[in-house]
């Protein structure tokens, strides 16, 4: 067998493709700070090497992150495979969406479909989850213990610590955190399979299956049909604040109104693309602009304007052709 890997020249780099990316998947994962971003590598080797080698370093990835957990249990003294295989799930589960977006069946049919449904299905699979959880106390108190230690921690760098929990109370802290998490878990879920796949798909290289299959951003154009759903899914948002709902249809509407809006912001990004191409703003400045716009979205105020306006910009263009327009404009100067 090493026989015929080292006299095939195509088998030796996939192989290294698969090693290397589902490696430093696991890692990504591991060290939780960037765990949002595990799924690029593998996404990568999707792109570049094939279905083959992409699934190779999902099974790579998923193995990594297995050792990873594992250790770190038994450092605590607390390794329980039942805990382990429950600790992997949501990385074994975002790992085989992933593998389902890249599968064969969906060549031919539009773009948008291959990350809806998996993530779709993700959303639906993470409900006897957040059920659970939403009904086990331990994980608000959990939360709640964390932001007093990171209270007590600002203290000492010369904040007064009680004065941050007298104005910023613990418990409403941690009570938000859950409640943005049920409200936004599937818009999550979509932002990060369809945001990993495209990243990823266009970092795969020039002449890559994945850059071919994603295309570029500037050319990112919603039917318009889909702004019947959007509109809907905001509408019953309306209905649910007004009518002041309970958690769980607020919960419903949020999810789909915030995952609605997503394709839309994809299509914002994609006019700012092609108007700022238009004005023959330089590459180098457009990604300037782009990282400029993400360290906006840090920052309360300019992150709620940023969040609103580009899914809003892309909304607009069913009725205002600004691409149309600024093709128009540039012919008319010619």
């Amino acid at each position: 067998m090493s026989d015929q890997v080292a006299g095939n020249p195509r088998i030796r780099p996939a192989l290294v493709a698969t090693l290397a990316g589902g490696a430093v998947s696991g890692l990504l994962y591991s060290s939780v700070l960037l765990a949002a971003a595990f799924l690029i590598p593998v996404q990568i080797v999707f792109g570049r090497s094939g279905q083959g080698a992409g699934a190779g370093a999902a099974g790579v990835s998923a193995v990594v992150i297995a050792a990873s957990q594992g250790f770190r249990m038994a450092q605590a003294g607390a390794f329980e495979p039942i805990a382990l295989l429950l600790g992997m799930a949501p990385s074994v589960v975002l790992l085989l969406a992933l593998a389902i977006i890249n599968a064969g069946f969906w060549k031919g049919r539009a773009a948008r479909f291959r990350v809806i449904v998996p993530a779709a299905a993700c959303g639906l699979a993470a409900i006897p989850l957040l059920v659970a959880v939403a009904r086990d106390r331990s994980v608000a108190s959990f939360l709640e213990g964390w932001i007093k230690t990171l209270f007590a921690s600002l203290g000492g760098e010369g904040l007064d610590a009680s004065a941050l929990a007298v104005s910023l109370d613990p418990s409403q802290l941690a009570e938000q955190i859950m409640t943005g998490l049920y409200d936004s878990y599937a818009a999550t879920l979509l932002l990060m399979l369809g945001g990993s796949w495209m990243v990823g798909s266009r970092m795969a290289g020039p002449g890559s299956l994945g850059r071919e299959t994603v295309g570029t951003i500037d050319r990112y154009r919603l039917p318009y049909g889909a702004v019947w759903p959007f509109l809907a899914a905001w509408t019953a948002v309306l209905a649910t604040v007004a009518l002041r709902a309970p958690a769980a249809p607020t919960a419903v509407a949020w999810n789909l109104a915030l995952a609605a809006s997503l394709p839309y912001a994809a299509q914002g990004l994609g006019i700012a693309t092609c108007l700022l191409k238009g004005w023959g703003v330089p590459r180098a400045l457009r990604i300037a602009i782009a990282a400029a716009a993400v360290l906006a979205l840090m920052t309360p105020p300019a992150g709620i304007a940023v969040a609103i306006a580009v899914p809003v910009l892309g909304v607009t263009e069913t009725w205002i052709p600004y691409r149309n327009l600024k093709e128009s404009e540039h012919e008319s100067n010619t």
